[in-house]
């Protein structure tokens, strides 16, 4: 027997197992593999089952799996033998009951840590939105009882999209409506998207509800002074877009391996602004001049030291396109930047 591999008659991991396990775990979380995530992640939580990581990786795929009895089990579990962070738990616990519509649980949840005091000061503000928002759901239920004819259903059901002006409301509407017929409020989702008030970022997430539904007649859409028509079931996916493709290309051309930890900040900067976008696309400057100034911009937030000249004459870009596209994202960010 390999004395290496066994001392006192139990087998040693292999260096770094456990990590290379929580890895992979999670790239088949973001993949959607939750099955094989789950696989991976309890056999890393069976190798430590002190790791934080690994335990909230399991969480999170017990949850998107629709294991919800696992996923409270463990949640009871972690508070109760300290692994990881307690308000972390509990936020992800609140969010998905949030997801699964049960507000009464979420309000019980919430009320149970502001009695107790366990919020901290940084996370009250978060978790008094949360409980306002699942009050007003309890109060006015977007979804009502399925035994009534669909006809009547939604009778005289309406919703101002103009109040909800904080980014989780957003979302957590967006979800909502996802998952219900949303024909009752598409005189309400289209003015809003006509609009040319309200959130850039609300008005992707609706416009994805529709594009979900498979709504098949034309929107009008305006967004950051411009306005197009569209039918949203033939509009490509948010992260499908090849100006963006070609962006993140030349950047990583430059950063991907000399830097990146900077590439990957400005990767997500980059997937915030096409989020925000969606579903225009960038005006008809070079693609060299967006990338050039998407790079100028990471660097100034993340503190590189390159000047704007060097990475104008490293891009091979005319000053005015940099400037004409620097000018762009900035006012995206100043706009956009309540949602970040």
């Amino acid at each position: 027997m390999d004395n290496e591999k066994r001392k006192k008659g139990k087998i040693v991991s292999f260096p770094g197992l456990e990590q290379r396990l929580v890895e992979k775990g999670l790239e088949n979380l973001r993949q959607e593999n939750y099955y094989e995530a789950i696989e991976l992640l309890e056999h890393a939580t069976r190798l430590d089952s002190t790791n934080s990581d690994s335990h909230i990786g399991l969480l999170l795929a017990y949850f998107d799996a629709g294991l919800i009895e696992k996923a409270v089990a463990l949640v009871d579990q972690m508070l109760q033998e300290g692994i990881g962070n307690d308000i972390e738990i509990m936020n992800i616990y609140i969010m998905y009951l949030v997801q699964l519509h049960k507000y009464e649980e979420v309000v019980a949840a919430i009320e149970g840590l502001i009695v107790e005091d366990k919020i901290p000061a940084d996370k009250l503000e978060h978790f008094y939105r949360l409980l306002d928002f699942s009050q007003r759901m309890l109060e006015n239920p977007v979804d009502l009882s399925h035994t009534e004819p669909a006809e009547d259903r939604w009778l005289n059901k309406t919703i101002d999209l103009f109040h909800y002006t904080n980014p989780e409301e957003q979302m957590m509407l967006a979800g909502e409506l996802n998952n219900k017929n949303i024909r009752p409020f598409v005189n309400e989702i289209t003015s809003y998207l006509q609009s040319k008030d309200g959130s850039a970022f609300f008005k992707t997430l609706l416009l994805n509800v529709l594009k979900e539904q498979e709504y098949d007649k034309p929107v009008e859409i305006q967004k950051f002074n411009q306005r197009i028509s569209v039918i949203p079931e033939q509009l490509p996916n948010i992260t499908e877009n090849e100006q963006f493709e070609e962006i993140i290309s030349m950047i990583g051309q430059r950063l991907q391996h000399e830097d990146p930890v900077l590439y990957g900040h400005i990767k997500a900067l980059v997937e915030r602004q096409f989020f925000m976008l969606y579903p225009f696309d960038l005006e008809s400057i070079t693609i060299e001049a967006w990338a050039a100034a998407y790079h100028v911009l990471g660097n100034e937030y993340f503190g590189n030291h390159d000047t704007e000249w060097e990475l104008r004459e490293e891009y091979e870009v005319l000053q005015a396109d940099l400037s004409k596209a620097d000018s762009f994202i900035r006012m995206i960010e100043e706009i956009s930047y309540p949602n970040l």
